[in-house]
């Protein structure tokens, strides 16, 4: 009997120690991992909302609610887009239909208008429950400073299923006669916070809601492809409509100013040819209606017209209605072609301004290019302020600064396939008169306007200084012309001018704030005084400050927390962050928050009080959302987003730092597995892409693969990952890659736990293209993986970025492909650092991936490489997904990528067998039908 429980006993210990026994993590678990997005804080600091999704999509999330008056928090499932009342009396969200309803419900070709859609939910924070609720919404607008309504749309009511008797047949004729509107189109409820009462607007088409008072528009239509019905004002204390315009066709572009009593919209008259609509401007106040625009030119320059393409707005003050115009186009179209007969041709020309890939992809945007004016809201005079000659027009925030720039590129459009930076010249515009003057000329300066409107300020590269630009008298200043401190990037390895350090943004006082490479400086535009470090030690201590510009509406303002700037700092020597206060002219800064090698991120400043929200994280945390208060000087956690990672292997990230075959210093990465054993000999993939050791700290979710490998995933599978910097000479980028990476993997290796037999390189894009140069030199590697890798720069040089329609010639000559000379020029170049030319020397089993619609490096450039190593009869696959771009998009394609990718990796580096698909392939025939993810046990 005593035998039996203990042998009882012996089992049961065994049974607990195996179930809390970690697990490696698998492709089937990365639907488990969530992630946070749009984290709210409410004005008072005392509500917080955040969203928690599922990472891969494939999955329920939840809506959660931090209340900081009650210390509780409370989880609405699926909630989100969720907006706080202005009196934080409410939280308005949508929730979704469960993952598992809506795939059920795509698997059964269910209609998409019959489709499972979201739901709206109001929740009461005093009584702390939701007290209503709508089935069926598309929507919602939620006033953003006063409360009392909302605006949901919804979706068109579903017609009851019809029946086969006499009966049902019958009532059929009714309805029709007694037509359901809300059977026949999408419509709105303005929702009443007070009564919980709703109020219809059936045939509803667009709703423009005022941000700081009362003020409800909206236009109403029968139908598509049908006549617009009118514009209306809704009076929201009486849940009444008027009616403001019936008189036009069609209606769009509604626009409404801050505190509703000024609307500006765009109608057409009656119109059997939608596509020739000339629509006009209309200006509505409490003196009534008024048409600005008309067919005749009125408030046009000559022979132009109003664009329908863009929405007018008001100014902050309403003082001015902007609108935009463009020249009439006349096209000799011959009537007497069939649309068969027309053909279809793209003619090229030298003389071109862009090339016709970057026309085709800036299509809509060059059909509709127009250009600003105002209407004068006292006066009721136009001022024009930009034409063809001068595309682009910079206004200050609120819109009402008589001094802003505009600007223009067609000098220097050609020279842009190759040139970088790209140059314009900047005039000023005297918003009052719409006069311009040369500012800046063949610039690649991006000016900033000051706060209260005197100047601009701006980093000239030239220079490599900060100047302001009077925009009065139109004089410059160099600002930090004595100060004997670089504000360029001093490590800047590419062939074009280092750009700045970065703008810290405008202090209340008006001061800007500019970055050199470890400090920031406190600059006057009016140069009447020196600049100040005002963070003094980062230099010398190897911090690198930055101050935080938190406020969404302004993002030039940098921010502040008890009348003190918020100061972001990152430890050059540990990776780590911590977050500062400063009160300028004083040296000492305040440290606010301090977490232990770790960084911080995603912070969200109260409005009118001193909470901040802050996310922190490391390589074994998951960054969840933390609320700061200032007066208690204390934080609390308000999520835990993925608990259940305790429940797998996961590891450890290390810096490490060696010297380069040349002598170079560097750093880089090593991630290890949870339970390292410097005893074992571990199978070790490098991973690279420029520079990534500041990335010590950071969490990688694990999550199926747009291109590159997963840390996380790797080290819970007993894989070491180096991840080292590259630094490179101009004209030589694979062999500074060799220089680098190579020597960081042979340092690696002398600690004395990597195989040396089992070590594999992975890299996508720039990275990809190394791995593939990489091979070519070096048979150190078991297998490399290179996703959409160049591998003929003499054939990339003249390709096509697709995505922007830009040569590719740019990049060689000026950033990140580093020869620094043109083809003709850099010949021998070219063709030293094309691994096309070095596949006879690889014997790397090698996959890649290079997708058929990848808008950054062309497609070919992966089949050349794979048809070159195909015919030397070198081990190679080549995944090609389609309707893909650069990095994969779609979730199906990014888990394939990643089981492919890691059976590759196993097969080659832990011997494991080798999948159906790498020694038998997928056939055509067998596309979309069997995966061959099945392991060859032959």
């Amino acid at each position: 009997m005593h035998n039996r429980i203990a042998l009882s006993l012996f089992l049961l210990i065994g049974l607990i120690g195996y179930s809390q026994e970690k697990r490696a993590l698998t492709h089937d678990d990365y639907d488990l991992w969530k992630s946070l997005k749009n984290s709210q804080i409410s004005k008072s600091g005392d509500l917080v909302i955040t969203e928690v999704t599922t990472t891969t999509g494939r999955g329920d999330g939840y809506l959660k609610v931090y209340n900081s008056k009650t210390g509780k928090s409370k989880e609405f499932h699926n909630g989100r887009n969720a907006q706080i009342s202005s009196d934080e009396n409410y939280i308005f969200f949508l929730r979704k239909p469960d993952y598992q309803l809506t795939r059920q419900e795509k698997k059964d070709e269910v209609e998409k208008e019959k489709q499972s859609k979201d739901d709206f939910f109001v929740y009461n924070v005093k009584e702390n429950q939701l007290t209503d609720s709508i089935i069926r919404v598309k929507g919602f607008k939620a006033p953003e400073d006063y409360t009392g309504y909302v605006v949901i749309e919804k979706f068109k009511d579903l017609k009851p299923e019809k029946k086969k008797d006499s009966a049902a047949i019958k009532q059929d004729t009714i309805t029709k006669k007694n037509k359901n509107l809300a059977l026949e189109g999408d419509y709105a409820l303005v929702y009443n916070l007070k009564n919980n009462s709703t109020d219809t607007i059936f045939q509803i088409k667009e709703i423009a809601l005022a941000k700081e008072d009362a003020g409800l528009y909206f236009s109403k239509t029968k139908g598509e492809k049908k006549p617009d019905i009118g514009i209306y004002q809704y009076d929201l204390a009486n849940a009444s409509e008027k009616i403001i315009d019936t008189g036009s066709y069609s209606y769009q572009k509604l626009s409404v100013n801050k505190n509703g009593q000024k609307l500006a919209y765009l109608a057409a008259k009656d119109s059997t040819e939608t596509d020739s609509l000339n629509y006009n401007l209309f200006y509505f106040n409490e003196n009534g209606l008024t048409q600005i625009t008309d067919s005749l030119g009125n408030k046009l320059r000559k022979n132009w017209k109003l664009s329908a393409s863009q929405s007018p707005y008001f100014s902050e003050n309403s003082k001015r209605l902007y609108f935009y115009s463009r020249p009439e186009r006349n096209f000799e179209i011959d009537t007497t072609l069939l649309k068969e007969e027309i053909p279809d041709v793209d003619v090229w020309t030298y003389k071109d301004k862009l090339i016709q890939p970057e026309q085709k992809v800036k299509l809509e945007e060059l059909e509709s290019r127009a250009f600003l004016s105002y209407l004068d809201t006292e006066s009721s005079n136009v001022t024009h302020l930009h034409d063809e000659d001068l595309e682009h027009i910079m206004l200050d925030d609120n819109a009402e600064q008589r001094y802003v720039l505009g600007y223009t590129s067609s000098p220097y459009d050609v020279s842009r396939s190759w040139q970088y930076p790209w140059y314009q010249d900047f005039y000023i515009v005297d918003t009052k008169t719409g006069n311009k003057r040369l500012a800046l000329k063949e610039t690649s300066a991006r000016p900033r306007l000051s706060p209260d409107g005197k100047f601009a300020l701006y980093f000239d590269t030239e220079t490599q200084d900060w100047w302001s630009l009077d925009l009065k008298n139109n004089t410059k200043q160099n600002l930090t012309k004595n100060i004997d401190i670089a504000f360029h990037d001093v490590e800047n390895d590419v062939p074009a001018a280092p750009g700045a350090y970065g703008f810290g943004g405008f202090t209340s006082e008006g001061k800007a704030l500019v970055y050199d490479q470890f400090d920031i400086w406190s600059l006057n535009l009016a140069g009447d005084e020196e600049p100040t470090n005002i963070t003094g030690n980062g230099r010398k201590e190897q911090i690198v400050y930055r101050s935080l510009r938190l406020d969404p509406e302004n993002r030039d303002a940098a921010s502040y927390l008890k009348k003190k700037l918020l100061i972001n700092a990152f430890d050059k020597k540990d990776k780590s962050g911590s977050l500062f206060l400063l009160k300028p002219g004083r040296a000492k800064m305040e440290a606010i928050l301090q977490p232990e090698s770790m960084l911080l991120d995603d912070f969200v400043l109260a409005e009118e009080n001193e909470s901040l929200l802050y996310r922190k994280e490391d390589f074994n945390t998951y960054p969840d959302l933390y609320l700061y208060n200032a007066k208690t000087k204390s934080s609390i956690k308000l999520t835990e987003a993925n608990p259940q990672q305790k429940d797998y292997k996961w590891g450890i990230s290390e810096a490490f730092k060696w010297k380069a075959y040349d002598g170079t210093e560097l750093e880089g990465i090593i991630y290890k597995p949870e339970n390292f054993d410097p005893k074992k000999k571990y199978p070790m993939i490098a991973y690279f892409y420029e520079k990534r050791s500041d990335n010590l700290n950071s969490y990688y979710s694990p999550q199926p693969s747009a291109s590159i490998v997963n840390m996380s995933y790797l080290v819970s599978n007993d894989y070491v990952v180096f991840v080292p910097d590259i630094v490179y000479k101009e004209g030589k980028p694979g062999e500074s890659a060799y220089n680098c990476i190579v020597s960081g993997v042979e340092a690696v290796e002398k600690l004395g736990y990597v195989d040396p037999e089992n070590l594999a390189i992975q890299g996508q894009s720039w990275g990809g293209y190394q791995v593939a140069y990489l091979v070519t030199k070096t048979n150190k590697f078991a297998a490399a993986m290179a996703g959409a890798p160049v591998s003929n720069m003499t054939s990339a040089y003249g390709g096509i970025r697709w995505g922007s329609g830009l040569s590719r010639a740019f990049q060689y000559e000026k950033t990140q492909s580093r020869i620094g000379k043109n083809l003709w020029e850099g010949l021998d170049l070219y063709l030293e650092n094309s691994p096309l030319f070095g596949i006879p020397q690889i014997e790397t089993p090698l996959l890649m991936m290079h997708n058929d619609e990848d808008g950054a490096v062309p497609y070919y450039q992966g089949i050349e490489m794979f048809m070159g190593m195909r015919r030397l009869n070198k081990p190679s696959w080549l995944l090609v997904y389609n309707d893909e771009a650069h990095n994969l998009r779609k979730m199906k394609n990014r888990q394939d990528l990643s089981i492919r990718m890691m059976q590759f990796f196993d097969h080659y580096l832990k011997e494991e067998p080798a999948p159906l698909w790498m020694t038998e392939g997928l056939p055509a025939v067998m596309k979309g039908k069997d995966l061959q993810y099945d392991l060859d046990d032959n």
